[in-house]
């Protein structure tokens, strides 16, 4: 399965702190600081008047992609997990990522459709209906910079492409440096909060981006030597590891109202746990947090700003 299509899907189908991080916290001012390229996009001036093309894309990550490319008026619907920059949603929806309807894309005629992964029955539809498409790499964090230079290469933006992924890796770099002093947890992330009563939970394990932006903050993966970059993990596994942090995503508050204080209390139930003894469980709540694409800075400035203690109670 595509890793796009696991971390927008899965959401829905699975419905304090100590002395030292609190003086290592990076502050909420550092998140806010971020530049969003996908609502403020900088187009190099040579390539504003490039010949336009109608775009389809099949993916929130793409969808992103084009608009931080400032390629936002040249797309011509949506799916249904598209739903950023807010804009965005006055496009048509051509469905889910697992029900596209042919006729639907057909009918918009795209130059050019773009799907995330690889992903054989997207694919395999879009071959039969003739469609020119092109599948970005989704996986890790260099999958995010390939992705946006493969789609400046596609559209005549590629000196665009180039300066945004410098860019990202600027504020990344920058963002690294205030987690530097951050002493090394062994953090946990799961694609969705625990479940009541307990099941094993979505976890991104090495090889996600997740686990790039990890080692980018000095810290560890918990799951560094369990394989898989995606998969359900054991709840006996969970307290075999015992991490000192978990954090929890969720795409809104529904789950966890309370945020944190839920999530300490949902996992207090599971065992003992050095994370639950701590107060070392957190939530991220929004959307964006599954998207592997331009705005991926917010999310590691999110993970900084838990993992550096400014979010603990």
């Amino acid at each position: 399965m595509r890793v796009v299509a696991l971390l927008s899907v899965l959401p829905l189908l699975i419905c304090g702190c100590t002395r030292d991080s609190a003086r290592n916290a990076i502050p909420p001012a550092a998140v806010a600081e971020v530049h969003d390229w996908v609502r403020d996009p900088t187009v190099v001036p040579s390539e504003q008047h490039s010949p336009p093309l109608r775009l389809l894309s099949l993916a929130p990550n793409a969808t992103e992609i084009c608009c931080a490319l400032g390629l936002r008026d040249q797309l011509l619907a949506r799916t249904r997990f598209c739903d950023y920059p807010p804009e965005i949603r006055n496009l048509p929806e051509v469905g889910d990522l697992a029900e596209i309807n042919p006729e639907t894309l057909v009918a918009l005629r795209p130059d050019l459709v773009l799907v995330s992964g690889a992903s054989r029955p997207i694919t395999d539809k879009l071959v039969r209906l003739g469609l020119r498409f092109e599948s970005l790499p989704d996986r890790n964090l260099e999958d995010v910079f390939a992705a946006v230079e493969r789609v400046g290469r596609l559209t005549g933006r590629p000196l665009t492409a180039a300066k945004l992924c410098d860019e990202l890796k600027r504020e990344l770099d920058q963002m690294a440096a205030k987690c530097a002093a951050v002493p090394r947890q062994r953090v946990l992330i799961l694609l969705a909060p625990l479940s009541s009563p307990p099941a094993p939970p979505f976890a991104a394990g090495p090889g996600s981006f997740y686990d790039d932006l990890l080692r980018r903050a000095g810290q560890a993966n918990a799951l560094a030597e369990e394989g898989r970059a995606f998969g359900p993990l054991a709840l006996e596994a969970i307290l075999r590891i015992d991490p000192d942090v978990i954090i929890e995503l969720q795409p809104d508050g529904s789950d966890r109202p309370d945020g944190d204080a839920d999530a300490l209390r949902a996992w207090s139930r599971l065992g003992n746990l050095k994370a639950v003894a701590n107060r070392r469980v957190h939530v991220l709540t929004g959307r964006q947090h599954y998207i592997p694409g331009p705005r991926v800075v917010q999310i590691f400035a999110e993970l900084c700003r838990i993992l550096g203690g400014e979010a603990h109670e």
